[in-house]
């Protein structure tokens, strides 16, 4: 699990050009999963709540929600980070995912559970 943090201010300092997939969810879009293509690794600077300088190199799940967090500062959700409509799906479609043909919509979309990182799109 990731632990509870505080960020001031933070920036992504650098990103792998290794990526993986995932099916994101968010309580700001209800109902709706999309496959989303992140860096696998980040590093992140900013202050912490002491307002100290902190630096963080985040790698896999961690590096995901960190990245999913930093975008809501932006005004970026999630939708807006998937490759076609046909890789966002509403949560009873994706629900009823073992009637999906086997290649739908993407390999290894089809193969991923939801919480769990692909390398393959």
């Amino acid at each position: 699990p990731v632990s509870f943090q505080y960020w001031i201010n933070p920036e992504i300092t650098w990103f792998s050009e290794e990526t993986s997939w995932m099916w994101e969810g968010c309580l700001s879009v209800p109902g709706l999963r999309g496959w989303v293509e992140r860096p696998r690794e980040i590093r992140m600077k900013g202050l912490n709540e002491h307002g100290e300088s902190v630096e963080v190199h985040f790698k896999g799940l961690a590096a995901r929600i960190a990245q999913h967090e930093f975008d809501h500062l932006d005004g970026v959700l999630f939708p807006f980070r998937v490759e076609s409509a046909k890789l966002l799906v509403p949560n009873s479609v994706f629900d009823g995912k073992e009637q999906w043909q086997s290649d739908w919509p993407t390999p290894g979309s089809f193969r991923t559970k939801a919480g769990d990182l692909s390398l393959q799109k």
